[in-house]
């Protein structure tokens, strides 16, 4: 028994299927060290600067998607947005908020590599690598010696503001590790061992592809089919930020990534649902909040009373996902190519069912439909039909090894 087969036959076929959409959707390592070499050279050329930052105690790191594993590569023209953050080791009300802002925008722009680059922002510096992604440059300065709060110069508000990157990977990533262990995780594991010689000949994948939590790839599918579904509107696209939050709030340790977006899309939709009855029978007016886990004080979703028309497209694009999402669960095979795009759905099956037997190619795609579906049958030959043979166990726990 191989592995497909192994996974077939306990009901989670399904789930690896997911899995390689989402690892099919991470950037590639060429592009990874790219922008590993793009951040540290920031690093470099501060730390030569004579006036300011060769002066002073600071650390670079990367913030948001790159920080918590949820990378996903852009689609078509866009491109990807690196953020990382410059924080000076240093108490903030030792500086002017203009201040550690002025002297990052003068030591890029005297630079000959990032001077043509170079977009001042709000609060960040962008240097924009056209056609390939930008950087958003993030300077602060600490709140407490020992504490990941760090304030941040802002140029509108002509002051500081509070920030806390590290505190919000930290808060994802204990999210995301609250599962005890992955269903394929586990499997995989299980197999390894049971298997070890064989294994030793099979082609296995590496085992980061199974190792990384349902929360993280379920936020990297969801981040996938927002870019799809806002390719056309690209003004009210919900950032990336509110999904994470969304997802790491309403996890509640789900072993699969196919429950994990499962019960978060049911509860979006119910509490919206909510709202809107409380609007209809009361006139009482709420909305969604997605608040940062480690500032309370500081609503992502403040522009949403400005405007509600993100809001609206928010719901909408949720209402969209649910309304795919559960053709998927009722075998649509082809959904799934306008949830995460192009045709990596086919591709993904077709090698799976190869390895399980094999079939003729136009065998391929009716196979695919009753393994989404979760009911399939396997005969002794390793031929898969809707009724004929061994029935894979029954998904209602979504992939869970029994």
């Amino acid at each position: 028994m191989n592995l497909q087969q192994y996974l077939h036959e306990n009901g989670l076929q399904r789930e690896d299927i997911l899995t390689r959409i989402a690892v099919s959707l991470e950037l590639d390592e060429t592009r990874i060290q790219r922008m590993e070499s793009a951040y540290n050279a920031v690093y470099d050329v501060l730390k030569n600067d004579d006036d300011f930052f060769s002066k002073i105690d600071f650390l670079v790191y990367p913030q948001g998607s790159k920080a918590i594993g949820t990378t996903v590569k852009p689609r078509g023209r866009e491109e990807f947005d690196l953020d990382i953050t410059v924080e000076i080791r240093d108490l903030y009300y030792n500086y002017k908020s203009s201040e550690i802002y002025n002297h990052l925008i003068r030591v890029l722009s005297n630079n000959d590599v990032y001077k043509e680059k170079l977009i001042p922002k709000n609060r960040c510096a962008r240097i924009d690598y056209t056609g390939d992604f930008h950087m958003d440059v993030l300077p602060g300065c600490i709140v407490i010696e020992g504490d990941s709060k760090i304030m941040v110069p802002d140029r509108e508000l002509r002051n500081w503001t509070s920030s806390n990157p590290k505190g919000y990977a930290n808060w994802f990533i204990q999210k995301a590790e609250s599962v005890t262990v992955s269903n394929l995780n586990k499997a995989f594991r299980t197999f390894s061992a049971l298997n070890e010689a064989k294994a030793e000949q099979e082609n296995l994948p590496n085992n980061d592809v199974y190792s990384k939590e349902p929360l993280k790839r379920a936020v990297q599918l969801t981040k996938r089919y927002r870019d799809i579904y806002f390719e056309k509107n690209p003004d009210y696209k919900t950032s990336s930020i509110v999904l994470t939050t969304i997802f790491g709030e309403l996890y509640e340790g789900e072993s699969s990534i196919y429950e994990t977006i499962d019960n978060i899309l049911t509860k979006i939709v119910k509490r919206y649902t909510d709202y809107q009855f409380l609007f209809e029978s009361q006139g009482v007016y709420k909305r969604i909040k997605v608040l940062n886990p480690v500032n309370t004080d500081e609503d992502f979703t403040e522009k949403w009373d400005k405007e509600k028309q993100y809001y609206e497209q928010f719901i909408a694009f949720a209402k969209s996902y649910k309304n795919k999402w559960e053709k998927l669960k009722n075998g649509d095979f082809g959904i799934g190519e306008e949830l995460f795009g192009s045709d990596r759905i086919k591709g993904i099956l077709t090698e799976q069912l190869k390895e399980i037997a094999k079939n003729e190619a136009n065998k391929l795609e009716s196979a695919g439909v009753t393994i989404m579906s979760g009911n399939t049958f396997v005969d002794r030959s390793g031929n898969i039909s809707n009724s004929e043979g061994y029935k894979s166990k029954e998904n209602r726990n979504f992939g869970d090894v029994e």
